[in-house]
Protein backbone atom coordinates (compact mmCIF):
# COMPACT_ATOMS: atom_id res chain seq x y z
CA UNK A 1 0.00 0.00 0.00
CA UNK A 2 1.52 3.39 -0.72
CA UNK A 3 0.07 6.59 0.08
CA UNK A 4 2.99 8.88 -2.01
CA UNK A 5 5.12 8.63 -4.14
CA UNK A 6 7.49 10.19 -6.56
CA UNK A 7 7.98 9.60 -10.06
CA UNK A 8 10.97 10.97 -12.43
CA UNK A 9 10.75 10.39 -16.19
CA UNK A 10 13.93 11.02 -18.28
CA UNK A 11 14.13 12.03 -21.31
CA UNK A 12 13.91 8.78 -24.19
CA UNK A 13 11.35 7.32 -21.80
CA UNK A 14 7.61 6.62 -20.80
CA UNK A 15 5.74 5.79 -18.05
CA UNK A 16 2.67 4.22 -17.30
CA UNK A 17 0.75 4.17 -13.40
CA UNK A 18 -1.37 0.72 -13.19
CA UNK A 19 -3.40 1.31 -9.94
CA UNK A 20 -4.45 -1.90 -8.84
CA UNK A 21 -3.37 -3.39 -11.74
CA UNK A 22 -5.39 -1.37 -14.28
CA UNK A 23 -3.00 1.60 -16.67
CA UNK A 24 -4.93 4.78 -14.91
CA UNK A 25 -2.27 7.25 -16.14
CA UNK A 26 0.40 8.01 -19.16
CA UNK A 27 3.65 9.80 -18.12
CA UNK A 28 6.13 11.98 -19.93
CA UNK A 29 9.49 12.97 -19.00
CA UNK A 30 9.26 14.78 -15.63
CA UNK A 31 8.91 15.16 -12.39
CA UNK A 32 5.71 13.28 -10.68
CA UNK A 33 4.10 13.30 -7.10
CA UNK A 34 1.47 10.94 -7.05
CA UNK A 35 -1.13 9.90 -4.15
CA UNK A 36 -3.82 6.67 -4.16
CA UNK A 37 -4.57 6.22 -0.63
CA UNK A 38 -4.81 2.81 0.19
CA UNK A 39 -4.03 1.69 -3.27
CA UNK A 40 -1.56 -0.79 -5.12
CA UNK A 41 0.14 1.45 -7.57
CA UNK A 42 3.10 -0.01 -9.78
CA UNK A 43 4.92 1.83 -12.55
CA UNK A 44 5.58 0.45 -15.72
CA UNK A 45 8.17 2.21 -17.78
CA UNK A 46 8.76 2.05 -21.73
CA UNK A 47 11.95 3.06 -23.74
CA UNK A 48 11.44 5.27 -25.77
CA UNK A 49 15.04 5.18 -27.52
CA UNK A 50 13.74 2.84 -30.44
CA UNK A 51 11.36 3.80 -32.81
CA UNK A 52 9.00 0.42 -32.44
CA UNK A 53 6.99 -0.43 -29.69
CA UNK A 54 5.26 -3.27 -28.82
CA UNK A 55 2.20 -1.87 -26.31
CA UNK A 56 -0.63 -4.10 -25.33
CA UNK A 57 -4.52 -2.60 -25.74
CA UNK A 58 -5.11 -0.97 -22.00
CA UNK A 59 -1.59 0.61 -22.12
CA UNK A 60 -1.86 1.67 -26.01
CA UNK A 61 -4.97 3.33 -25.17
CA UNK A 62 -3.40 5.41 -22.67
CA UNK A 63 -0.69 7.16 -25.31
CA UNK A 64 -1.91 10.38 -27.39
CA UNK A 65 -1.32 10.01 -31.00
CA UNK A 66 0.50 12.69 -31.43
CA UNK A 67 3.31 10.32 -29.09
CA UNK A 68 2.18 7.18 -31.00
CA UNK A 69 1.19 5.74 -34.40
CA UNK A 70 -0.37 3.03 -34.96
CA UNK A 71 0.19 1.40 -38.27
CA UNK A 72 -2.24 -1.58 -39.63
CA UNK A 73 -0.62 -3.45 -42.94
CA UNK A 74 -3.10 -5.50 -44.52
CA UNK A 75 -1.55 -9.14 -46.72
CA UNK A 76 -0.25 -7.46 -49.45
CA UNK A 77 0.42 -3.95 -47.91
CA UNK A 78 4.27 -2.58 -46.82
CA UNK A 79 5.94 0.49 -45.16
CA UNK A 80 9.47 1.79 -44.49
CA UNK A 81 10.17 3.17 -41.09
CA UNK A 82 12.12 6.16 -41.10
CA UNK A 83 14.41 7.37 -38.37
CA UNK A 84 16.28 10.86 -39.01
CA UNK A 85 16.05 10.57 -42.35
CA UNK A 86 17.34 7.02 -42.96
CA UNK A 87 15.40 3.45 -43.80
CA UNK A 88 15.89 2.01 -40.66
CA UNK A 89 12.93 -1.09 -40.97
CA UNK A 90 10.78 -2.66 -43.45
CA UNK A 91 7.24 -3.49 -41.93
CA UNK A 92 5.30 -6.34 -43.35
CA UNK A 93 1.88 -7.72 -42.34
CA UNK A 94 0.30 -6.40 -38.73
CA UNK A 95 0.06 -4.33 -36.47
CA UNK A 96 3.37 -1.70 -35.45
CA UNK A 97 3.19 0.45 -33.02
CA UNK A 98 5.98 3.51 -33.52
CA UNK A 99 6.93 6.03 -31.42
CA UNK A 100 7.01 9.69 -33.38
CA UNK A 101 8.12 12.16 -31.31
CA UNK A 102 12.02 13.15 -30.69
CA UNK A 103 12.21 14.38 -26.80
CA UNK A 104 13.19 17.49 -25.46
CA UNK A 105 14.16 18.66 -22.04
CA UNK A 106 11.43 20.07 -20.36
CA UNK A 107 12.86 23.81 -20.71
CA UNK A 108 12.97 23.64 -24.22
CA UNK A 109 11.70 26.38 -25.99
CA UNK A 110 10.91 24.44 -29.26
CA UNK A 111 8.58 21.97 -29.38
CA UNK A 112 9.22 18.28 -29.55
CA UNK A 113 10.26 17.37 -33.67
CA UNK A 114 9.48 14.49 -34.85
CA UNK A 115 12.24 11.95 -35.59
CA UNK A 116 10.54 8.76 -37.14
CA UNK A 117 8.21 8.56 -39.96
CA UNK A 118 6.21 5.92 -41.80
CA UNK A 119 6.11 5.74 -45.49
CA UNK A 120 3.50 3.55 -47.04
CA UNK A 121 4.63 1.46 -50.38
CA UNK A 122 2.09 0.56 -52.85
CA UNK A 123 3.48 -3.37 -53.50
CA UNK A 124 0.10 -4.88 -55.29
CA UNK A 125 0.95 -4.25 -58.47
CA UNK A 126 4.50 -5.76 -60.04
CA UNK A 127 6.51 -3.51 -62.11
CA UNK A 128 8.44 -0.68 -59.82
CA UNK A 129 11.19 1.57 -59.77
CA UNK A 130 14.92 0.42 -58.60
CA UNK A 131 15.10 0.99 -55.33
CA UNK A 132 17.46 3.15 -53.45
CA UNK A 133 20.37 1.02 -52.14
CA UNK A 134 19.78 1.73 -48.48
CA UNK A 135 16.18 0.74 -48.74
CA UNK A 136 17.11 -2.31 -50.22
CA UNK A 137 19.05 -3.24 -47.79
CA UNK A 138 16.33 -3.63 -45.50
CA UNK A 139 14.13 -5.20 -48.19
CA UNK A 140 13.52 -8.94 -47.99
CA UNK A 141 13.80 -11.14 -50.54
CA UNK A 142 10.35 -12.43 -50.46
CA UNK A 143 9.25 -8.67 -51.10
CA UNK A 144 11.35 -7.41 -53.59
CA UNK A 145 13.37 -8.75 -56.31
CA UNK A 146 15.25 -6.79 -59.35
CA UNK A 147 17.78 -8.11 -62.19
CA UNK A 148 19.85 -5.95 -64.59
CA UNK A 149 21.07 -6.40 -68.31
CA UNK A 150 23.73 -5.16 -69.86
CA UNK A 151 23.84 -3.85 -73.31
CA UNK A 152 23.19 -7.01 -75.68
CA UNK A 153 20.78 -9.04 -73.15
CA UNK A 154 17.25 -8.85 -72.02
CA UNK A 155 15.22 -10.08 -69.05
CA UNK A 156 12.46 -12.04 -68.71
CA UNK A 157 9.45 -11.12 -66.20
CA UNK A 158 7.58 -14.46 -65.00
CA UNK A 159 4.97 -13.50 -62.94
CA UNK A 160 2.86 -16.55 -60.72
CA UNK A 161 4.55 -18.78 -63.07
CA UNK A 162 3.69 -16.83 -66.50
CA UNK A 163 6.09 -15.19 -68.84
CA UNK A 164 4.69 -11.66 -68.35
CA UNK A 165 7.29 -9.52 -70.57
CA UNK A 166 10.51 -9.37 -72.64
CA UNK A 167 12.47 -6.28 -71.11
CA UNK A 168 15.33 -4.15 -72.72
CA UNK A 169 19.12 -4.42 -71.56
CA UNK A 170 18.80 -2.11 -68.00
CA UNK A 171 18.05 -2.41 -64.58
CA UNK A 172 14.64 -4.34 -63.75
CA UNK A 173 12.81 -4.50 -60.21
CA UNK A 174 9.48 -6.08 -59.41
CA UNK A 175 7.36 -6.61 -56.24
CA UNK A 176 6.48 -10.41 -55.39
CA UNK A 177 4.16 -9.19 -52.27
CA UNK A 178 1.06 -10.08 -54.42
CA UNK A 179 2.05 -12.10 -57.11
CA UNK A 180 5.45 -14.49 -57.54
CA UNK A 181 8.05 -12.96 -60.01
CA UNK A 182 10.69 -14.08 -61.33
CA UNK A 183 13.31 -12.23 -63.21
CA UNK A 184 15.61 -13.97 -65.67
CA UNK A 185 18.52 -12.46 -67.63
CA UNK A 186 18.93 -13.72 -71.30
CA UNK A 187 22.11 -12.94 -73.19
CA UNK A 188 21.95 -12.18 -76.97
CA UNK A 189 25.37 -12.12 -77.53
CA UNK A 190 27.17 -14.79 -80.13
CA UNK A 191 28.35 -17.61 -78.57
CA UNK A 192 30.58 -20.99 -79.40
CA UNK A 193 29.76 -24.08 -78.90
CA UNK A 194 32.39 -27.16 -79.13
CA UNK A 195 31.30 -30.81 -79.64
CA UNK A 196 35.25 -33.06 -79.21
CA UNK A 197 35.97 -36.83 -80.24
CA UNK A 198 33.03 -37.07 -81.35
CA UNK A 199 33.42 -41.23 -82.88
CA UNK A 200 31.70 -41.65 -85.90
CA UNK A 201 31.30 -44.62 -88.81
CA UNK A 202 31.74 -44.00 -92.43
CA UNK A 203 30.17 -46.05 -94.62
CA UNK A 204 33.43 -48.22 -95.58
CA UNK A 205 33.51 -48.98 -91.32
CA UNK A 206 36.11 -46.74 -90.87
CA UNK A 207 36.14 -45.37 -86.79
CA UNK A 208 37.12 -41.75 -86.71
CA UNK A 209 36.72 -38.96 -84.55
CA UNK A 210 35.39 -35.61 -85.31
CA UNK A 211 35.91 -32.18 -83.45
CA UNK A 212 32.87 -29.87 -84.38
CA UNK A 213 32.40 -25.93 -83.19
CA UNK A 214 29.72 -23.67 -84.21
CA UNK A 215 28.64 -20.26 -83.35
CA UNK A 216 25.21 -19.35 -82.11
CA UNK A 217 22.96 -16.76 -80.73
CA UNK A 218 19.52 -16.29 -79.09
CA UNK A 219 17.47 -14.80 -81.71
CA UNK A 220 13.97 -15.28 -80.10
CA UNK A 221 14.17 -14.67 -76.49
CA UNK A 222 10.59 -15.40 -75.99
CA UNK A 223 10.79 -18.93 -77.46
CA UNK A 224 13.54 -20.29 -76.16
CA UNK A 225 11.92 -19.68 -72.23
CA UNK A 226 8.44 -21.36 -73.47
CA UNK A 227 9.72 -24.05 -75.37
CA UNK A 228 13.63 -24.65 -74.24
CA UNK A 229 14.63 -25.93 -70.76
CA UNK A 230 18.25 -26.25 -71.97
CA UNK A 231 18.90 -24.84 -75.25
CA UNK A 232 22.59 -25.46 -75.47
CA UNK A 233 22.01 -29.31 -74.44
CA UNK A 234 19.56 -29.35 -77.35
CA UNK A 235 21.94 -27.91 -80.14
CA UNK A 236 25.02 -30.01 -78.90
CA UNK A 237 22.68 -33.20 -79.22
CA UNK A 238 21.46 -31.74 -82.59
CA UNK A 239 25.21 -31.58 -83.58
CA UNK A 240 25.97 -34.91 -82.31
CA UNK A 241 23.33 -36.72 -84.58
CA UNK A 242 23.22 -34.47 -87.50
CA UNK A 243 26.86 -35.61 -87.61
CA UNK A 244 26.78 -39.26 -87.38
CA UNK A 245 23.89 -39.36 -89.80
CA UNK A 246 25.72 -37.59 -92.29
CA UNK A 247 29.21 -39.39 -91.94
CA UNK A 248 27.03 -42.48 -92.21
CA UNK A 249 26.41 -42.01 -95.89
CA UNK A 250 29.90 -41.53 -96.75
CA UNK A 251 33.19 -43.32 -97.81
CA UNK A 252 36.24 -42.15 -95.79
CA UNK A 253 37.90 -41.24 -99.16
CA UNK A 254 34.40 -39.05 -99.74
CA UNK A 255 34.14 -37.32 -96.60
CA UNK A 256 38.17 -36.49 -96.90
CA UNK A 257 37.26 -34.85 -100.40
CA UNK A 258 34.37 -33.46 -99.52
CA UNK A 259 34.93 -31.58 -96.08
CA UNK A 260 33.65 -28.39 -96.78
CA UNK A 261 30.58 -29.61 -98.73
CA UNK A 262 30.06 -32.17 -95.41
CA UNK A 263 30.31 -28.66 -93.27
CA UNK A 264 27.34 -26.78 -94.98
CA UNK A 265 24.53 -29.90 -94.82
CA UNK A 266 25.65 -30.22 -91.34
CA UNK A 267 24.87 -26.55 -90.61
CA UNK A 268 21.29 -26.92 -92.67
CA UNK A 269 20.43 -29.48 -90.69
CA UNK A 270 21.23 -28.17 -87.78
CA UNK A 271 20.67 -24.47 -87.82
CA UNK A 272 16.49 -25.70 -88.57
CA UNK A 273 16.69 -27.42 -85.38
CA UNK A 274 17.89 -24.67 -83.75
CA UNK A 275 15.63 -22.13 -85.21
CA UNK A 276 13.12 -23.95 -83.46
CA UNK A 277 13.66 -23.52 -80.08
CA UNK A 278 14.84 -19.88 -80.04
CA UNK A 279 17.99 -19.91 -81.57
CA UNK A 280 20.12 -18.86 -85.15
CA UNK A 281 22.77 -20.60 -86.01
CA UNK A 282 25.91 -18.37 -87.42
CA UNK A 283 28.82 -20.91 -88.61
CA UNK A 284 29.67 -23.92 -88.21
CA UNK A 285 32.74 -25.99 -88.81
CA UNK A 286 34.58 -28.98 -89.02
CA UNK A 287 37.68 -28.43 -87.20
CA UNK A 288 39.62 -31.96 -87.00
CA UNK A 289 39.01 -35.18 -88.39
CA UNK A 290 41.09 -37.52 -86.87
CA UNK A 291 41.69 -41.20 -87.85
CA UNK A 292 43.29 -43.63 -85.90
CA UNK A 293 46.80 -44.03 -85.41
CA UNK A 294 47.50 -47.44 -88.28
CA UNK A 295 44.72 -46.18 -90.38
CA UNK A 296 46.57 -42.99 -90.73
CA UNK A 297 49.97 -44.29 -91.15
CA UNK A 298 48.34 -46.34 -93.71
CA UNK A 299 47.14 -43.03 -95.40
CA UNK A 300 50.18 -41.54 -94.99
CA UNK A 301 52.00 -44.09 -97.08
CA UNK A 302 49.39 -44.14 -99.76
CA UNK A 303 49.69 -40.09 -100.22
CA UNK A 304 53.13 -40.98 -100.17
CA UNK A 305 52.78 -43.32 -102.99
CA UNK A 306 50.67 -41.90 -105.05
CA UNK A 307 53.17 -38.05 -104.73
CA UNK A 308 56.05 -40.52 -105.88
CA UNK A 309 53.86 -41.77 -108.81
CA UNK A 310 53.12 -38.42 -109.97
CA UNK A 311 56.49 -37.38 -109.74
CA UNK A 312 57.96 -40.10 -111.62
CA UNK A 313 55.04 -39.54 -114.57
CA UNK A 314 55.99 -35.98 -114.93
CA UNK A 315 59.68 -36.88 -114.92
CA UNK A 316 59.45 -39.20 -117.79
CA UNK A 317 56.86 -36.64 -119.60
CA UNK A 318 59.69 -34.33 -119.27
CA UNK A 319 62.34 -36.79 -120.47
CA UNK A 320 60.30 -37.34 -123.48
CA UNK A 321 59.67 -34.00 -124.48
CA UNK A 322 63.56 -33.45 -124.09
CA UNK A 323 64.31 -35.98 -126.09
CA UNK A 324 61.63 -35.53 -128.71
CA UNK A 325 62.56 -31.87 -129.00
CA UNK A 326 66.49 -33.12 -129.64
CA UNK A 327 65.65 -35.18 -131.93
CA UNK A 328 63.32 -32.00 -133.82
CA UNK A 329 66.79 -30.09 -133.53
CA UNK A 330 69.10 -32.87 -135.44
CA UNK A 331 66.44 -33.18 -138.26
CA UNK A 332 66.62 -29.33 -139.10
CA UNK A 333 70.50 -29.14 -138.75
CA UNK A 334 70.91 -32.22 -141.01
CA UNK A 335 68.77 -30.65 -143.63
CA UNK A 336 70.53 -27.35 -143.44
CA UNK A 337 74.61 -27.92 -143.39
CA UNK A 338 74.47 -23.42 -142.77
CA UNK A 339 72.68 -24.10 -139.28
CA UNK A 340 75.48 -26.65 -138.26
CA UNK A 341 78.60 -23.92 -139.19
CA UNK A 342 76.43 -21.13 -137.54
CA UNK A 343 76.48 -23.13 -134.42
CA UNK A 344 80.19 -23.79 -134.20
CA UNK A 345 80.62 -20.42 -134.68
CA UNK A 346 78.23 -19.82 -131.73
CA UNK A 347 80.14 -22.40 -129.75
CA UNK A 348 83.41 -20.43 -130.82
CA UNK A 349 82.32 -17.28 -129.67
CA UNK A 350 80.97 -18.68 -126.38
CA UNK A 351 84.22 -20.43 -125.94
CA UNK A 352 86.64 -17.31 -126.22
CA UNK A 353 84.33 -15.22 -123.81
CA UNK A 354 85.36 -17.54 -121.51
CA UNK A 355 89.30 -18.56 -121.83
CA UNK A 356 91.90 -16.26 -122.95
CA UNK A 357 93.64 -18.36 -126.02
CA UNK A 358 92.24 -20.52 -128.63
CA UNK A 359 94.76 -22.75 -130.31
CA UNK A 360 93.20 -25.02 -133.60
CA UNK A 361 95.08 -27.96 -134.64
CA UNK A 362 94.41 -28.21 -138.33
CA UNK A 363 95.50 -31.19 -140.77
CA UNK A 364 97.96 -30.81 -143.74
CA UNK A 365 94.29 -30.30 -146.00
CA UNK A 366 92.94 -27.56 -143.53
CA UNK A 367 95.92 -24.92 -143.85
CA UNK A 368 95.62 -23.79 -147.46
CA UNK A 369 91.88 -23.10 -146.73
CA UNK A 370 92.67 -21.12 -143.51
CA UNK A 371 92.49 -17.31 -144.26
CA UNK A 372 93.31 -14.86 -141.56
CA UNK A 373 92.29 -11.17 -141.97
CA UNK A 374 93.37 -8.31 -139.85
Amino acid sequence: MSFFMRVDVVQHERAFVLVDEVPTRYLVPGRYRLTYPFRNVRIVRVATGLPLANLDAELLALVPPSDLQVVDLGADERAILYHRGRPLKWLGRGQHQVWTVEHVPARALTPPTPAVRVELVDTTGVSTAPLRDDVRAIVPASDYTEATATEGSVTLRYVDGTLDAVLPAGRHAAWTVAHKVQLAVIDLRERLLHVTGQEVMTQDRVTLRLNLSTAFRVADARRLAVVARAPDDILYLAMQLAAREAVATRTLDELLASREALADGLFAQVKERAESVGLELLRFGIKDVVLPGELKELLNRVIQAQKEAEANVITRREETAATRSLAQTAKVLAENPLLVRLKELEAYKDLAAKVGQVHLVLGEGAVPSLQLKG
